[in-house]
C-alpha cells in the first residue's frame, strides 16, 4: 500500500513538473482550436452568451427610520440604498420600474411588534401577485418574507404597498427589499 501511493506521488508530481515546464502557448492553442470547432458547429456554451448580452440589474433597498404609521394601500418607500444597479429603484415612489425585459425575482422581508397585524403585499403594475401576512402576531418581535418571480417588459414596475388595514410599526433594521433579473427571456 504505501509503495502504491509512493508511486502515485512521485508520478503526480513528475507530471506536475512536466506541465510547468511546458510551453503554456500549445495549451492556449488547443484550447482556442477547440473553441472555435465548437463556434463553427453552432455550439456556444450558454453562460458564455448570457454575459456578452445581458444587462445587469440588482437592487438592494431597506429603511433609514422605522414606520411608525402605514394607512392601508400605502407603498412602503424604502429609502435607504445600498446597491441600484440599472437605477430601476426609485426612492421617491417606493417602485422599481424594470429598465429591460426580463425574468426577475424580487424578496422583502419586514419586522412588526407584538400585536401588529400586517399585509405587505407584492404588486406588479397595478396588480397583487403575492401576499404576506402576520396577523396579530403575539412574540414581542416578528418578522416575515415574500418573494416573487415574475416575467417582466421594459416599463413594468413592481412595489410592495400594506394591502390590508393600518399598520401600527414596522422596524427599519429588519425591512428590505431586493430584487435581480434573473435572464433575459
Amino acid at each position: 500500500m504505501a509503495l502504491r501511493t509512493c508511486v502515485v506521488v512521485g508520478l503526480s508530481l513528475l507530471y506536475m513538473t512536466l506541465a510547468e515546464n511546458n510551453d503554456n502557448s500549445s495549451f492556449v492553442k488547443r484550447l482556442r482550436s477547440y473553441k472555435n470547432t465548437c463556434r463553427e458547429i453552432g455550439w456556444e456554451p450558454t453562460c458564455e452568451r448570457r454575459t456578452r448580452n445581458s444587462t445587469t440589474v440588482a437592487f438592494h433597498v431597506d429603511l433609514k427610520k422605522s414606520i411608525s404609521s402605514i394607512q392601508k394601500n400605502q407603498i412602503i418607500k424604502y429609502d435607504h440604498v445600498i446597491t441600484n444597479i440599472g437605477e430601476g429603484y426609485d426612492t421617491n415612489t417606493g417602485k422599481f420600474t424594470a429598465p429591460v425585459d426580463g425574468v426577475y425575482s424580487f424578496t422583502w422581508t419586514y419586522m412588526t411588534k407584538k400585536g401588529a397585524s400586517v399585509y405587505i403585499g407584492g404588486f406588479v403594475d397595478g396588480k397583487q401577485i403575492v401576499w404576506t401576512c402576520m396577523y396579530e402576531q403575539t412574540a414581542a418581535w416578528a418578522s416575515t418574507t415574500g418573494n416573487l418571480v415574475i416575467r417582466m417588459k421594459k416599463g413594468s414596475q413592481f412595489w410592495t404597498p400594506n394591502s390590508e388595514s393600518q399598520v401600527a410599526y414596522i422596524h427599519n433594521y429588519y425591512t428590505y427589499l431586493s430584487g435581480f433579473k434573473i435572464s433575459d427571456k
